[in-house]
């Protein structure tokens, strides 16, 4: 029995397929498929139900499977250990972004965290909040950038940063008169938003205290992106949700065009988060470390205004 056999079976549970699974471990499918074969002759149980498809693990194979995991991560965290020991920060690291902070917070620190930590093979990828809190349990990925709280018991939130929401109007918009801007004066008929799934969505639907979008209105549309949101409302009328980083590049002609919240400043509470699976500590503080280095001096602190807006 090996650890590359343990390997090979929780990746046929995670995927219920053998194909999938082998791709997923960079093995042929009949290697991975004689490994099993063997660990189940060694064991003298058959883990799988081969005739189901998808494949499923036999009532013996789960309890299997339940050891296999608890191997694993103790052989990791043995791995760990001992590069902790050596004051080692290395190996690969799955990071996952939620997409509306990706493009934005990923340039401040990856240049930094990847020529400082050489040794460290970090893979980023970009999920909605609910795939991340998925790929956390299951241990498919190492660690998250998001907005929370997700009031997930399973999962560890280490909070990064408080990042403010503007509001971004049309070129002609009456609300542009104001130096700043009231949440009633909101009317929820003009907003563009995100497709379900995103965060953010959620909580520009907060902000706009308004739950039935898309009453009453000619043109209705739900973006993919925050870009596309921004160049909809630039070419038509009404006005949309942003976080601050978003803006931050914009054009000086655009910069024009967002306002600040009246009386309180709305805020999306951003965190590291990592799952019940996590072993990578000593990567984890060097990713955290690096990203409190070089974000923005003002999302480091909070204030007596600040109003952390929920997210679901």
């Amino acid at each position: 029995m090996t650890l590359t056999q343990l390997n090979y079976i929780l990746a046929v549970d995670r995927n219920r397929n053998f194909a999938q699974a082998a791709k997923e471990c960079f093995v042929t499918q009949p290697t991975l498929s004689m490994q099993i074969q063997k660990l189940e002759d060694y064991l003298q149980i058959i883990i799988f139900d081969r005739s189901k498809t998808p494949v499923e693990p036999t009532p013996m194979g789960k309890k299997v499977l339940e050891y296999a995991r608890k191997v694993m991560q103790g052989a990791h965290e043995l791995e760990e250990l001992s590069k902790s020991l050596r004051g080692e920060i290395a190996g690969e690291f799955i990071l996952a972004v939620i997409p509306t902070l990706a493009p934005y917070v990923l340039p401040l620190f990856v240049r930094k965290f990847v020529e400082e930590y050489p040794q460290v093979e970090l893979k980023i990828f970009e999920y909605q909040t609910d795939e991340i809190i998925r790929y956390l349990k299951e241990g498919k990925i190492d660690g998250a950038i998001l907005a929370t709280p997700l009031e997930t018991k399973e999962l560890t939130e280490e909070h990064l940063f408080y990042e403010p929401f503007k509001i971004f109007l049309s070129p002609n918009h009456e609300l542009l008169k104001k130096k700043t801007v009231d949440e009633k004066d909101l009317d929820i008929k003009e907003a563009w938003l995100l497709k379900e799934g995103h965060c953010l969505r959620a909580q520009a639907l907060h902000l706009c205290q308004y739950k039935n979008v898309g009453e009453g209105r000619q043109l209705f549309f739900e973006a993919g992106s925050l870009e596309t949101l921004i160049n909809m409302v630039k070419s038509s009328e009404g006005f949309t949700v942003l976080p601050y980083l978003a803006s931050q590049n914009m054009s000086t002609a655009d910069q024009k065009l967002l306002k600040d919240f009246k009386n309180h400043v709305p805020v999306r509470d951003i965190s590291f988060v990592t799952g019940p699976l996590s072993m990578k500590k000593s990567i984890e503080k060097a990713l955290v470390k690096t990203i409190l280095l070089t974000i923005p001096k003002e999302l480091k602190k909070a204030n007596s205004k600040t109003e952390v807006v929920a997210i679901n």
